[in-house]
């Protein structure tokens, strides 16, 4: 008796084992999701669409300021887009919470001389996104924002300040601060890592 129930168990776990997949299958079915996607123009990768490595921003920003007169000088920030990166321009005529800004504390030392100059100059468009659903200007590409200031120079000074704007498609509002500074006739730009 015992060896017939030895027996049916045998069998029984034999058979509720389920069969392993071979390498071969796994390659051709690998090969099939493959050949599948590229018909269809659909490409599915490892990772999720727009997923950005943890501390890795989509994007690398470089602040510079060049005397372009006597006491006038030029804020230029360059941003460099990476993996599909974008956001509104501060030329989009509707009003966005993430518009890409400029801006620097209230002073008595700086005057803005003009509006803030994006190079190039980036298109209205229209995006039928939910959130957006009308024209926007979104900069898709490398750009460089430049802002002419007029300085007060009678005595030396730290003005801070901070960019703005909210990077698509990750959607998270990045503010960097940098400090304008103004010691021994010169006027210097860095970034504010507090």
């Amino acid at each position: 008796m015992k060896s017939i129930l030895y027996t049916f168990l045998f069998v029984f776990f034999v058979n509720c084992n389920p069969t392993p997949k071979t390498s071969t299958t796994l390659a051709q079915n690998s090969t099939a999701m493959v050949k599948s996607t590229s018909e269809n123009t659909v490409n599915f990768n490892t990772t999720f669409l727009h997923e950005y490595p943890k501390n890795k921003d989509p994007y690398t920003l470089g602040i510079r300021i060049q005397q372009v007169g006597k006491n006038t000088y030029a804020l230029e920030i360059d941003m460099q887009l990476q993996q599909g990166a974008f956001f509104v321009s501060p030329n989009s005529k509707r009003d966005f919470k993430g518009k890409f800004s400029v801006k620097l504390s209230e002073n008595d030392k700086i005057n803005a001389t003009n509006t803030l100059q994006e190079i190039p100059l980036s298109k209205e468009e229209f995006d039928a996104h939910p959130y957006v659903n009308g024209y926007v200007n979104w900069v898709k590409q490398n750009t460089t924002y430049r802002q002419q200031i007029k300085i007060n120079p009678k005595e030396d000074f730290k003005i801070p300040g901070v960019i703005r704007f909210v990077i698509e498609p990750r959607c998270t509002l990045e503010e960097i601060g940098f400090i304008l500074i103004y010691e021994n006739g010169e006027l210097k730009v860095r970034r504010d890592l507090c």
